[in-house]
Protein backbone atom coordinates (compact mmCIF):
# COMPACT_ATOMS: atom_id res chain seq x y z
CA UNK A 1 0.00 0.00 0.00
CA UNK A 2 1.38 3.68 -1.18
CA UNK A 3 0.23 6.77 0.84
CA UNK A 4 0.68 10.74 -0.23
CA UNK A 5 2.30 12.34 2.46
CA UNK A 6 2.08 16.12 2.49
CA UNK A 7 1.03 19.70 3.63
CA UNK A 8 -1.73 20.87 2.25
CA UNK A 9 -4.11 24.03 2.57
CA UNK A 10 -6.74 22.26 3.94
CA UNK A 11 -5.16 20.09 6.69
CA UNK A 12 -3.55 23.64 7.31
CA UNK A 13 -7.05 25.48 7.97
CA UNK A 14 -8.45 22.78 9.82
CA UNK A 15 -5.87 22.92 12.73
CA UNK A 16 -5.98 26.80 12.17
CA UNK A 17 -9.05 26.67 13.16
CA UNK A 18 -9.04 24.91 16.30
CA UNK A 19 -5.96 26.54 17.29
CA UNK A 20 -7.58 30.18 17.02
CA UNK A 21 -9.90 31.42 19.65
CA UNK A 22 -12.42 34.28 18.73
CA UNK A 23 -11.64 35.62 22.32
CA UNK A 24 -8.49 37.09 23.92
CA UNK A 25 -6.86 38.03 27.50
CA UNK A 26 -7.56 36.23 30.62
CA UNK A 27 -10.91 36.49 32.90
CA UNK A 28 -11.08 39.73 34.03
CA UNK A 29 -10.09 41.52 30.78
CA UNK A 30 -11.24 38.91 28.45
CA UNK A 31 -13.14 40.46 25.12
CA UNK A 32 -14.44 38.98 22.14
CA UNK A 33 -12.64 39.84 18.65
CA UNK A 34 -13.83 41.61 16.26
CA UNK A 35 -13.98 39.96 12.34
CA UNK A 36 -11.48 41.86 10.82
CA UNK A 37 -9.01 40.93 13.95
CA UNK A 38 -10.09 37.05 14.43
CA UNK A 39 -9.20 37.34 10.56
CA UNK A 40 -5.87 38.80 10.65
CA UNK A 41 -5.08 36.37 13.84
CA UNK A 42 -6.20 33.44 11.87
CA UNK A 43 -4.36 34.12 8.52
CA UNK A 44 -1.29 34.64 10.66
CA UNK A 45 -1.51 31.27 12.25
CA UNK A 46 -2.51 29.34 8.90
CA UNK A 47 0.85 30.59 7.65
CA UNK A 48 2.85 30.34 10.21
CA UNK A 49 1.69 26.75 10.66
CA UNK A 50 2.20 25.97 6.58
CA UNK A 51 5.49 27.08 7.45
CA UNK A 52 6.29 24.71 10.64
CA UNK A 53 3.66 21.68 9.93
CA UNK A 54 5.14 17.92 9.67
CA UNK A 55 3.87 15.86 6.35
CA UNK A 56 0.84 14.64 7.26
CA UNK A 57 -1.04 11.77 5.12
CA UNK A 58 -2.85 13.36 2.79
CA UNK A 59 -4.56 10.18 0.71
CA UNK A 60 -6.07 6.76 1.67
CA UNK A 61 -4.17 3.17 0.67
CA UNK A 62 -3.37 3.31 -3.04
CA UNK A 63 -2.51 0.06 -4.34
CA UNK A 64 -0.03 1.38 -7.16
CA UNK A 65 2.55 3.84 -6.85
CA UNK A 66 1.36 5.23 -10.14
CA UNK A 67 -1.66 5.38 -8.47
CA UNK A 68 -0.33 7.32 -5.78
CA UNK A 69 1.84 9.50 -8.20
CA UNK A 70 -1.42 10.95 -9.54
CA UNK A 71 -3.10 11.30 -6.94
CA UNK A 72 0.01 13.68 -5.56
CA UNK A 73 -0.38 15.80 -9.08
CA UNK A 74 -3.85 16.41 -8.75
CA UNK A 75 -2.98 17.48 -5.11
CA UNK A 76 -0.53 19.69 -6.32
CA UNK A 77 -2.71 21.50 -8.70
CA UNK A 78 -5.73 22.11 -6.62
CA UNK A 79 -4.28 23.52 -3.42
CA UNK A 80 -1.46 25.10 -2.38
CA UNK A 81 0.72 22.12 -0.80
CA UNK A 82 4.71 21.46 -0.05
CA UNK A 83 6.58 18.53 0.55
CA UNK A 84 4.48 15.70 -0.96
CA UNK A 85 5.98 12.13 -1.46
CA UNK A 86 5.06 8.68 -1.86
CA UNK A 87 5.61 6.33 1.49
CA UNK A 88 5.15 3.03 1.81
CA UNK A 89 5.44 0.75 4.62
CA UNK A 90 8.58 -1.16 5.11
CA UNK A 91 9.81 -3.85 7.67
CA UNK A 92 12.92 -3.32 9.23
CA UNK A 93 13.44 -6.72 10.21
CA UNK A 94 13.09 -6.41 13.94
CA UNK A 95 10.35 -8.14 15.61
CA UNK A 96 8.14 -7.11 18.58
CA UNK A 97 8.20 -9.25 21.39
CA UNK A 98 5.17 -9.32 22.77
CA UNK A 99 3.20 -9.25 19.05
CA UNK A 100 5.45 -11.54 17.65
CA UNK A 101 5.24 -9.42 14.25
CA UNK A 102 7.44 -7.79 12.20
CA UNK A 103 8.35 -4.26 13.23
CA UNK A 104 7.50 -1.76 9.99
CA UNK A 105 8.40 2.15 9.12
CA UNK A 106 7.64 4.67 6.65
CA UNK A 107 9.84 4.56 3.77
CA UNK A 108 10.05 7.47 0.73
CA UNK A 109 8.89 5.67 -2.70
CA UNK A 110 11.48 6.75 -5.39
CA UNK A 111 10.52 5.19 -8.64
Amino acid sequence: MFFVFGVSETIVKKAADKKCSRFTGTYPNRRELSLEEYQQKLSKTRDDLFAKMKAQKLSHGLSTPSLAKQYAELTKAQERCRDIEIRYRKPTGAVNPKTKKDVLEWATYIG
